[in-house]
C-alpha cells in the first residue's frame, strides 16, 4: 500500500528549490558586489524565507481534504480574481520598471498572478469533473428553437473560458505577457484533457491566435521584439532590441557539454534579468549541455510524476487537477527554455522552482500540496477498502473457515 504522501514528488520540488536557490546566488552575487550589498544578493536571503514558507505551507495544505478543495474551487477562483484586479488600486498596487503586478503587504508584497496559475487549474479540474455531456437537442425548428436548445446551453457551458480571459486580460494589461499566454495555454491543455471537442478546441485556437496577436499589437515594442527577434544578430539590433537573447544564447553556446565552471561565468555579468527570466542563461554557461540537462530532468521529473500519478487518482477531480499542474511545469519550463537559447523573442517568463520570486515559488508549492492531497485521498480510500476486505471496519481479524 502507497505512503500517505508520495516522496518522489516531494523530494524532486524540494531539489529543485535547493538547486534553483543556490543558481539563484550564483546568478545573483556579482551585480550584488557591484552594488556594494555584499556576496549575498538579496535575492538568495528572500528565496530561502519564501521557500521554508512555501514548504509549511505546501505540507499544510497536503492534508486539506481533495473534496474541500474542490467544493470551494468557484470561490478560490472568486477571491483570486479580485486579487488581480486589486494591483491596479492605487496605495494597494506596487509597480516596478513599468508594471504593476504586486499588491504591497508592509515590507513584503505578493504577486496575484501568479496564484491565479493554481486558481484555474483547481477551477477547471471542478468543472470538468461535474460536467455532464450535452443532451440531444432533438428536432431544431426555427433559430429561436436553436438558441433555446443550443445557443445558451453552449454559451453557460463556455462561462468558464469567460472568466478565465478576463483573469488573462488583467494580467497582460499589467503589462505580463507570459503570464496571460502560460494561464491560457494551461486552460487550453485542460480543455483537452476535460474532453472538450475537438471544433470547440480548433475555434478556440483561432479565437486564441487572434487575440494573441491583438495583444501583440497593443503595445509597440512586443511586435519590435517579434519583428526583429529574426534579425537579432545583425549589428544594429545586437546591442539594442537582441541584446538579451544574444547574450543569453553566447553564453549557453559557450558552455559546450560541461560549462566553464562554477561561478566563472562572463553572462551574469552583462544580463539584468539573470536571477529571474534568464537564469537558464547562467547555468547552460557554467555547467554546460549537462548541467541544463539535469535541471531539465528534474522539472520534467515532476511533470511525469503528476501524470503517473493521476493513474491512480481516485477522482476525476483529482485527475484533472494533477494533469493540469503537469501542464502548467511542461508550458512554463519549455518557454522558459527557448527564451533563453533564442528561439523565442523575451517575454518574460521564469523557470519553475529555479527562477527567483517569492510568490511564484509559493504558489508552486501551493500546487504541490494540492496534488499531495490528491495522493492522501488515495491512500485513504486503499486503506478503507482495504479494511473493509479484512475485517478491519469492524476492528476483528478475518477468521479462517478452515
Amino acid at each position: 500500500m502507497k505512503a500517505p504522501v508520495d516522496m518522489v514528488l516531494f523530494v524532486l520540488a524540494f531539489l529543485a528549490t535547493l538547486l534553483g536557490t543556490i543558481a539563484i546566488w550564483d546568478a545573483g552575487y556579482a551585480r550584488s558586489i557591484r552594488d556594494g550589498l555584499g556576496n549575498i544578493p538579496r535575492e538568495v536571503l528572500m528565496q530561502l524565507g519564501f521557500a521554508g514558507i512555501s514548504m509549511i505551507v505546501g505540507t499544510a495544505i497536503a492534508f486539506v481534504p481533495l473534496g474541500k478543495l474542490e467544493r470551494y474551487s468557484g470561490w478560490i477562483m472568486a477571491i483570486t480574481m479580485v486579487l488581480v484586479y486589486a494591483v491596479a488600486i492605487p496605495g494597494l498596487g506596487l509597480t516596478q520598471s513599468g508594471a504593476t503586478r504586486w499588491i504591497k503587504l508592509g515590507p513584503a508584497s505578493i504577486q496575484p498572478s501568479e496564484f491565479a496559475k493554481v486558481a484555474v487549474i483547481l477551477y477547471l479540474a471542478a468543472i470538468f469533473a461535474r460536467r455532464k455531456p450535452m443532451t440531444n437537442p432533438g428536432k431544431i425548428r426555427h433559430w429561436a428553437d436553436w438558441i433555446d436548445k443550443v445557443g445558451v446551453p453552449k454559451f453557460i457551458r463556455a462561462m468558464p473560458l469567460f472568466v478565465i480571459c478576463l483573469v488573462a486580460l488583467k494580467i497582460e494589461r499589467e503589462p505580463d505577457l507570459g503570464t496571460s499566454a502560460v494561464i491560457l495555454a494551461v486552460m487550453t491543455a485542460m480543455f483537452y484533457i476535460g474532453g472538450v471537442s475537438k471544433k470547440s478546441l480548433a475555434l478556440l485556437a483561432i479565437l486564441g491566435l487572434g487575440g494573441l496577436l491583438l495583444m501583440v499589437k497593443m503595445e509597440p515594442y512586443r511586435m519590435e521584439r517579434i519583428l526583429n527577434h529574426g534579425h537579432r544578430w545583425e549589428a544594429k539590433n545586437i546591442d539594442d532590441i537582441g541584446f538579451q537573447t544574444t547574450q543569453s544564447e553566447t553564453g549557453m553556446a559557450d558552455g559546450g557539454a560541461l560549462g566553464v565552471g562554477f561561478g566563472a561565468g562572463r553572462t551574469k555579468h552583462v544580463l539584468p534579468a539573470t536571477t529571474t527570466d534568464y537564469i537558464m542563461a547562467t547555468i547552460g554557461e557554467e555547467f554546460g549541455f549537462l548541467g541544463s540537462l539535469v535541471v531539465l530532468l528534474i522539472l520534467a521529473g515532476i511533470a511525469f510524476r503528476l501524470v503517473y500519478l493521476s493513474q491512480f487518482a481516485q477522482t476525476n477531480f483529482a485527475r484533472f487537477y494533477l494533469l493540469g499542474f503537469a501542464s502548467w511545469i511542461t508550458v512554463q519550463a519549455s518557454v522558459n527554455l527557448m527564451m533563453a537559447n533564442g528561439t523565442l523573442p523575451p517575454i518574460g517568463i521564469p523557470l519553475p522552482f529555479f527562477s527567483y520570486g517569492g510568490s511564484s515559488l509559493l504558489a508552486l508549492w501551493v500546487a504541490v500540496g494540492i496534488s499531495q492531497s490528491a495522493v492522501v485521498e488515495s491512500y485513504q480510500k486503499e486503506a478503507s477498502i482495504a479494511g473493509h476486505r479484512y475485517g478491519w471496519r469492524h476492528r476483528r481479524s478475518r477468521l479462517s473457515r478452515a
